[in-house]
């Protein structure tokens, strides 16, 4: 009876020693994807990214909330700012996806 428990047991610990790691993987990964930017331009709208606006030749080039390749002049840009920062500050005139900018 004994030998079956710490068999049981031992397979128990391997299992979760397998596990453990794909399981940190995976919430290291979904905690990375919901990271995000706002764009405020200087009308006042805002604009959702996917990736950290890159400023390349005078222009912010970023993949929008649709995964589009996407870029805004930067003379338009009036602020760049952490989704979770922006939502602190619930800001109307958020828009998903910047299609207009193309």
């Amino acid at each position: 009876m004994k030998l079956e428990h710490s068999a049981r047991f031992a397979y128990q610990t391997r299992v979760m020693k397998k596990i453990c790691p794909a399981l940190l993987l995976v919430l290291i990964f979904l905690s990375g994807c919901a990271s995000g930017y706002v764009i405020t331009m200087n009308n006042g709208r805002q604009v959702g990214a996917k990736t950290k606006p890159e400023l390349r030749g005078g222009s912010y080039y970023f993949k929008d909330a649709s995964g589009q390749d996407t870029s805004v002049s930067a003379g338009r840009v009036q602020q760049i700012e952490t989704a979770s920062s922006a939502a602190r500050h619930n800001k109307p005139g958020y828009i998903q996806s910047p299609g207009y900018l193309k």
